[in-house]
């Protein structure tokens, strides 16, 4: 094959020699990413015509034109040298590599590849003669605007250095070296990093450093600088890379704050948590802090009173322990709590135990700090005995009531007077029998025996249920009393209980009169009514 015939054997390939450049630019060279895909293809193209076009003739003045008016172009666009040489370079790579896949010896690919170098070095010099042309200019008012800078650098309030490549502080402001007590003198040329203490120095080294370099920029890293006098502050640092076009490290940019204060602040409030922590852990009070309802942290009392596993309780929304009657409770006590951010009061609250058993519980809340965010803190004081002795206290004063209402009722129907014939008076006693009821039944069968003039008073006790010391003491009472009164005293229906406790007692059994059953006690009264005279 003729080496005139070159280009058009490579022809063919023109579109994949395109692609195949416009990805290795996109690659290395970010400016031309800028571009729609379309001027990415028409740039493209144009430079590895060039590349074909110098297959049939090297024309170097074509080429000195083509790379004036482009690079000019470019430059002003923004695009750096070194993007440019990158594009030259990666049409050179793409035309030799297609050649020596395509052309069928070597000797015709080595011809490719050496007019190739030829256009390639011709658009080189052309790009750096471009650049170089507004080098001059712009280094110069770069050494002014430098000046300028430097001075306001100096001046600025803030606490900045710049380091080279190597880490050694180029500038520092003013306030840099008043904060840590040095004349300029004295820092610059020094590697920043013998300004920091050992344990920053480590850091700095193995991921600091590194981090800046791979990235461009390390904002807000902590760290801790020694001033001239030895005091260790805490600092708070950020840092940029500044490159050159070439992308070589120009200088490190660096500003750093003192937050020594809010570290000790931090630091104190961090020993408070761990003290707190301490002092609650094992607190035989339940105690829990929660934050819009969600468990942040529980001590183990609350997880024993809930029978729930503290692992288990921490995310654990309130809502889940509480019982569903008390939801709306909580909900307002929450929205309280959240809006007004101050202590509230203990309210009786009912837990739920993980057995399905209720726990009734006194719950107060006040705002806290936790791990740095508002949260609540609950203080949870089971009162379950309490309120089970309430309501069985409760329920005792009603059924004494009840029993006194019962006692009541009986007072008033239970000793009713029944006169059976002339000066015959029976009266029936029904119920339990008190010192008060006793009382009551004297007072009622004296009257009835005054009051009716009647010789004999039956008393029936088959209706009292109950036989104790009291009972058979109220009976001879009220035996006694009648007699007092004239009258002859008959008690019928005495269970076997009651005559064993007036033996026991050693009552006078010759002074009563007594029968098995109402109707003898009344067969008895009638037999000894005296006769009428004629």
């Amino acid at each position: 094959m003729d080496t005139s015939a070159l280009k058009a054997a490579l022809l063919p390939e023109r579109e994949n020699l395109i692609e195949t450049l416009i990805v290795g630019i996109l690659e290395l060279a970010p400016f031309y990413r800028e571009f729609p895909r379309s001027a990415q293809v028409a740039m493209s193209a144009r430079l590895i015509d060039l590349y074909l076009d110098a297959l049939d003739e090297m024309n170097p003045d074509a080429l000195r034109t083509f790379g004036i008016e482009v690079f000019t172009r470019r430059q002003e666009q923004g695009a750096s040298l070194m993007e440019v040489l990158h594009g030259i370079s990666i049409g050179r790579r793409a035309v030799c590599r297609g050649a020596l896949r395509i052309l069928p010896t070597a000797e015709l690919a080595g011809h490719v590849v050496e007019r190739a170098e030829q256009v390639a070095d011709e658009l080189v010099r052309t790009a750096v003669a471009v650049y170089e042309k507004r080098r001059d200019t712009e280094r110069r008012a770069f050494e002014a605007l430098e000046e300028r800078y430097q001075d306001l650098y100096q001046r600025t309030p803030a606490l900045m250095h710049s380091l080279d490549r190597e880490g050694r502080l180029m500038t520092v402001s003013d306030a840099w070296l008043e904060f840590l007590g040095y004349t300029r003198d004295e820092v610059l040329g020094r590697r920043s990093i013998e300004f920091v203490t050992e344990e920053t120095r480590k850091i700095a080294l193995a991921e600091h450093f590194p981090r800046l370099l791979r990235e461009g920029r390390v904002d807000e890293a902590d760290c801790q600088f020694v001033k001239k006098n030895g005091e260790i502050i805490d600092a708070r640092l950020s840092s940029v890379v500044v490159r050159d076009e070439r992308g070589e490290v120009q200088q490190i940019l660096a500003v750093f704050q003192d937050v020594t204060a809010e570290v000790r602040a931090t630091r104190a409030l961090r020993e408070s948590e761990e003290r707190w922590r301490g002092l609650t852990e094992l607190a035989p009070l339940p105690l829990a802090v929660h934050k819009g309802g969600v468990f942040l942290w529980v001590n183990e009392a609350l997880s024993r009173l809930l029978g729930v596993p503290r692992d288990e309780l921490v995310g654990m929304n309130v809502m889940r322990i509480v019982h569903a009657d008390d939801h709306e409770l909580l909900r307002a006590r929450l929205r309280q709590s959240r809006e007004g951010r101050v202590a509230l009061p203990p309210i009786e609250e009912r837990y739920l135990h993980a057995d399905g058993s209720i726990i009734y519980a006194d719950v107060a809340a006040r705002p806290v700090v936790f791990e740095g965010e508002d949260a609540t803190q609950i203080a949870v004081v089971d009162v379950t005995a309490r309120r089970h002795a309430e309501e069985v206290q409760r329920q005792n004063e009603a059924q004494a009531r009840l029993i006194e209402a019962q006692e009541a009722t009986l007072r008033a129907l239970s000793t009713p007077l029944i006169p059976i014939g002339e000066g015959i008076l029976v009266a029936p006693l029904i119920g339990r029998i008190t010192g008060d009821r006793a009382a009551g039944i004297l007072e009622t069968i004296a009257a009835g025996v005054v009051a009716q003039g009647a010789r004999v008073a039956i008393v029936d006790v088959t209706g009292v249920p109950e036989a104790d010391t009291s009972v058979v003491e109220a009976l001879v009472r009220v035996a006694q009393a009648i007699r007092l009164l004239g009258a002859e005293v008959v008690i019928t229906g005495i269970q076997p209980s009651i005559a064993r406790t007036l033996v026991e007692l050693g009552a006078d059994l010759g002074s009563l009169t007594t029968r098995g059953t109402l109707r003898d006690g009344i067969t008895h009264a009638l037999r000894a009514r005296p006769q009428r005279r004629a």
